[in-house]
């Protein structure tokens, strides 16, 4: 972890900024899933229902952040996963770009 004093760039503010040398999981909430995806949010959670027609097994599950066992918790999804199925369905596309 190294340390950098940031009062060069603000002088009367007396403050210590950590930089981190390693990867943080970001974990994205559901209006940026809809923002990266272009799926609406309906459309995503049929992505996660087994029993949807357009259940994909492929697509990444969400994850709990609350203890509650309630359908109404909050959740968020890991960013480095949905990346990589991004990347799965660029993949698969036939022909064009």
């Amino acid at each position: 972890m190294a340390i950098q004093n940031l009062r060069d760039s603000a002088p009367t503010v007396n403050c210590w900024r950590v930089a981190m040398t390693t990867k943080h999981k970001r974990l994205l909430r559901l209006k940026d899933v809809v923002s990266r995806t272009g799926l609406s949010s309906s459309s995503l959670y049929n992505r996660m229902n087994e029993r949807s027609v357009y259940f994909d097994a492929s697509f990444p599950q969400r994850i709990k952040l609350g203890a509650t066992t309630s359908r109404l918790g909050a959740v968020a999804w890991d960013a480095d996963e949905l990346d990589a199925w991004i990347e799965s369905r660029k993949s698969q596309r036939g022909g064009g770009m």
